[in-house]
């Protein structure tokens, strides 16, 4: 909002979608996804997962990874998510796909990662746990986004 007026849904000119637009000044927001990006860290063929410890999805498993800041890569956004949520350095990092989740509006970015070190489970996560393609608990995958990530990954290895 430029003008401080309200915001209504329409329609703007040369466009095709409805749009929050300002009828005083004629600003257009864009409401657009956020990206997320994230890790799946390897080590000796089996992946790291993390049980998440917080909403949404509580007590389900995922890979690393998180909301990109400004002024940050991919790259760099999902090695510093790895770090945060399970203490964990990585490198050599390598694209496995980008997922779309429509209904909360993000793009996921997801790389392969070497891990380095040990893990911790950290504050957004009740456990940690390796995991050889076999092992993988898919009933309890957090997101459809996160099962595409990993069975891509399972595809890439056999």
């Amino acid at each position: 909002m430029q003008c401080g007026q309200r915001l209504t849904t329409a329609i703007p000119e040369g466009d095709t979608r409805r749009r929050m637009v300002c009828m005083d000044c004629g600003f257009i927001h864009y409401l657009n996804p956020r990206p997320v990006a994230g890790t799946i860290p390897v080590r000796e063929g089996k992946v790291l997962l993390g049980r998440r410890d917080i909403e949404p999805r509580r007590g389900f498993w995922v890979f690393p990874g998180g909301f990109m800041d400004v002024g940050e890569t991919a790259e760099q956004a999902a090695a510093r998510e790895t770090l945060e949520e399970v203490h964990l350095e990585v490198r050599n990092l390598s694209l496995i796909g980008v997922y779309t989740r429509l209904e909360p509006g993000v793009v996921v970015i997801v790389y392969e990662a070497e891990a380095v070190g040990e893990p911790e489970v950290g504050h957004e996560t009740s456990e940690i746990g390796w995991f050889a393609p076999d092992d993988i608990p898919w009933p309890e995958i957090a997101f459809d986004s996160t099962e595409a990530a990993l069975r891509a990954w399972v595809q890439l290895r056999s």
